[in-house]
C-alpha cells in the first residue's frame, strides 16, 4: 500500500494539472469579469508577464466599443489595447467620475483605434489613435456638427496641451462676418490655461457681399482676456490695394465693442450697428499703414495733428472725418525747384516726365489766363476752403461704393489729385485714397492755394500724352493757356476727369459751356470779370464780322 500512495498522488496531481490545463481559459474569464465589470471576449491567452483578451466587448456606460485585443498585466497596471472600435461620451463620463472618489489609476496604452467621442452638442470621429506614454495621437479627426477636419493631433495628458498639424473648416459665421475655406497649420491648444497658437491662418472673410482674402501669421488667443494676436495679417481685396496688404502687430480683444489695434493704433468696432471708429495723431496712423502703402514720401514726412473718424454701415451709411494734420516742411519733397513723376503714354505705358520751375513747359500761374479759375469750377468748387480733402466727398463715395459693390468713385480734391499724380499710382483703391488723405494735407500745410494750382495744371494729362495746361492749350484749341477765352478755358478744365476720352471741341459743346459759366457767375460761383472777359470777346467777334 505504502508503495501505491506515491502512484495515487502522482495520478491525482497528473488529473488536476490536466484540468487546469484544460479549464484555466475558464478561470481566468471567471477572474477577469469578477474583477472588471463591463467587459466580455471570445479568447483569453496566457503568458509570463500577463494576459490577452481577444475579440473584446467593452461597456462601460460612458465608453463602449469592439477590441481587438486587450493585454494586461497580472496586477491590472498596464494595459496595451490594439485595434477596434470605441465610442466615448464624456459628458456621461464626467457624472461618473464624480460619483467615484476611489478610481485605480492605471497605464492604458492603444493603438490603431477608431474613435468616436460626444462632448456636449459635439461629435468627434478619430482615426488611427494611439498612445505613447502621456501622448494620445491621432491620424485624422472630423467634428461632425462644424464641418471641423483635423490631421496629425496629439494631447499629452500630463501638460494638458494639445498640438494638431493642419485644421480645416468650411464655414463658420461670428458676428455677421463668414469665414469660408479655412486652414491652420501648426496649432497648440492649452487647455489648462486656455490659451491656443497658430503659425499660418488662411481663409476667406464674406462681409456685405465681399469677399476678402486673409493670411494671418502667428497668432495666439487668450480665453481669460478674450484676446487674440497676430503677429502679421496679410488682406487681399481690389477695393483696398492691387495687391497683397500687410497689416503688423494685430490684436482683438472682445468687449462691449470689439477692439482692434494695429502697431499703436486703436480702433472700436460695433457688431450692432457695423461701425468703426477710432482717433490718434497723424503719425500713429501713418505709422500704422501697410509697408506696402508707406512710399516716398509718406514714409518721410514727419506729421502733426491728429485724425479722428466713424464709418457706420446700419441702418444707413454714415461717415465722419475730423482731421488737422500738418506737415514739417522740412521733411517734404520741395516742388518748387524741377522734379520728375512717372506719367503715362496713351497705351498705358509708363515714362519719367519732368516738371516744375524753371522747365521747359512749365507755365507760371500769371500766365494760365483763366485756367486756374476754371480747374476749380468744374473739379473742386471748395478748393479755397477746404484743407486737402472734403468730408461729406468722402461720405458721398462711402455711399456710391457700397451700393454698386465696387470701389470706382474716391471724392478727390484738386490737391488729392495732385499728389496722385507726383506721388502714387492710378490705382483707384481704398489704400491710395488713404495716401492720398495725408499727403494733400502735408501739401496744403506747406504750399499755398496759388502754389497748388499752379503745380496741377503743369502736371495734369489734358489727352493723350498731352501732360501740363501749355501742351493741353495747344492740343484742343491752337493756343498757349494765356490766350483761351474763359469758355475755352472752362472746356478744358470739364475734361480733366476724362482727358483721353475726350472729343474734340465743337459748337455745342462750347455753347453748353458758355451757358453753364453764366450760371456760375448768376450763382456767384465765378467772378464777375469772367462773364465781362466773355462780353468783351463778343464785341470783338461783332467788330471783325463788320
Amino acid at each position: 500500500m505504502k508503495n501505491k500512495k506515491p502512484i495515487i498522488i502522482s495520478i491525482i496531481t497528473c488529473i488536476t494539472t490536466i484540468a487546469l490545463f484544460f479549464s484555466y481559459k475558464s478561470i481566468l474569464r471567471w477572474q477577469v469579469e469578477k474583477r472588471v465589470s463591463g467587459v466580455q471576449f471570445k479568447d483569453i491567452s496566457l503568458n509570463t508577464s500577463g494576459i490577452t483578451l481577444h475579440s473584446v466587448y467593452v461597456d462601460k456606460g460612458w465608453l463602449k466599443g469592439s477590441l481587438d485585443s486587450l493585454t494586461s498585466d497580472f496586477q491590472g497596471e498596464h494595459i496595451l489595447i490594439e485595434g477596434g472600435n470605441v465610442s466615448v461620451n464624456l459628458d456621461e463620463r464626467a457624472t461618473k467620475e464624480s460619483d467615484n472618489t476611489t478610481k485605480k489609476k492605471r497605464d492604458i496604452q492603444f493603438q490603431d483605434l477608431q474613435v468616436s467621442v460626444t462632448y456636449k452638442k459635439y461629435n468627434a470621429t478619430l482615426q488611427e489613435v494611439r498612445s505613447s506614454g502621456s501622448n494620445i495621437c491621432f491620424a485624422k479627426a472630423k467634428v461632425e456638427n462644424t464641418n471641423i477636419a483635423v490631421t496629425d493631433g496629439c494631447f499629452n495628458k500630463d501638460t494638458k496641451i494639445a498640438s494638431i498639424e493642419k485644421a480645416e473648416l468650411d464655414k463658420v459665421e461670428v458676428k455677421g462676418v463668414q469665414l469660408t475655406d479655412l486652414t491652420a497649420h501648426h496649432i497648440e491648444i492649452n487647455t489648462k490655461e486656455k490659451t491656443a497658437k497658430v503659425d499660418e491662418l488662411k481663409s476667406q472673410l464674406i462681409f456685405e457681399n465681399q469677399t476678402f482674402h486673409i493670411e494671418a501669421n502667428k497668432l495666439q488667443g487668450y480665453k481669460n482676456s478674450e484676446t487674440i494676436s497676430a503677429e502679421s495679417v496679410k488682406v487681399l481685396h481690389p477695393w483696398l490695394d492691387s495687391d497683397w496688404i500687410t497689416l503688423e502687430k494685430i490684436k482683438v480683444q472682445q468687449a462691449d465693442k470689439i477692439k482692434l489695434s494695429v502697431k499703436s493704433s486703436n480702433v472700436e468696432v460695433d457688431t450692432t450697428t457695423l461701425s468703426i471708429s477710432g482717433s490718434e495723431s497723424c503719425s500713429t496712423w501713418v505709422d500704422s499703414l501697410p509697408s506696402s502703402l508707406k512710399t516716398i514720401p509718406l514714409n518721410q514726412v514727419q506729421l502733426n495733428g491728429k485724425t479722428s473718424f466713424s464709418i457706420t454701415l446700419r441702418p444707413k451709411p454714415e461717415f465722419n472725418l475730423k482731421s488737422d494734420c500738418k506737415a514739417t516742411c522740412s521733411t517734404f519733397p520741395n516742388l518748387r525747384k524741377p522734379f520728375k513723376y512717372t506719367a503715362y503714354t496713351s497705351k498705358r505705358d509708363v515714362f519719367e516726365r519732368e516738371s516744375g520751375r524753371g522747365t521747359k513747359e512749365w507755365v507760371s500761374i500769371d500766365m494760365m489766363g483763366a485756367m486756374p479759375i476754371a480747374a476749380p469750377a468744374m473739379e473742386d468748387p471748395g478748393f479755397l476752403r477746404h484743407r486737402g480733402f472734403i468730408t461729406q466727398a468722402f461720405a458721398n463715395s462711402l455711399t456710391s461704393n457700397l451700393k454698386e459693390g465696387r470701389f470706382f468713385r474716391g471724392g478727390s480734391t484738386i490737391t488729392m489729385q495732385l499728389v496722385k499724380n507726383i506721388f502714387l499710382t492710378r490705382e483707384k483703391t481704398l489704400g491710395r485714397k488713404v495716401q492720398e488723405f495725408f499727403l494733400a494735407q502735408a501739401v496744403e500745410s506747406c504750399y499755398s492755394k496759388d502754389d497748388i494750382i499752379e503745380l496741377y495744371l503743369n502736371v495734369v494729362e489734358f489727352g493723350p500724352n498731352k501732360y501740363g495746361v501749355a501742351a493741353g492749350a495747344q492740343h484742343w484749341f491752337k493756343k498757349s493757356p494765356m490766350d483761351l477765352s474763359p469758355v475755352e478755358a472752362f472746356w478744358l478744365a470739364s475734361i480733366l476727369p476724362r482727358p483721353n476720352k475726350t472729343a474734340p471741341p465743337t459748337k455745342e459743346s462750347l455753347n453748353s459751356i458758355e451757358s453753364l459759366l453764366k450760371k456760375l457767375a448768376f450763382n456767384k460761383s465765378i467772378p464777375d470779370f469772367i462773364i465781362e472777359m466773355m462780353d468783351q470777346e463778343e464785341d470783338i467777334e461783332e467788330l471783325d464780322n463788320n
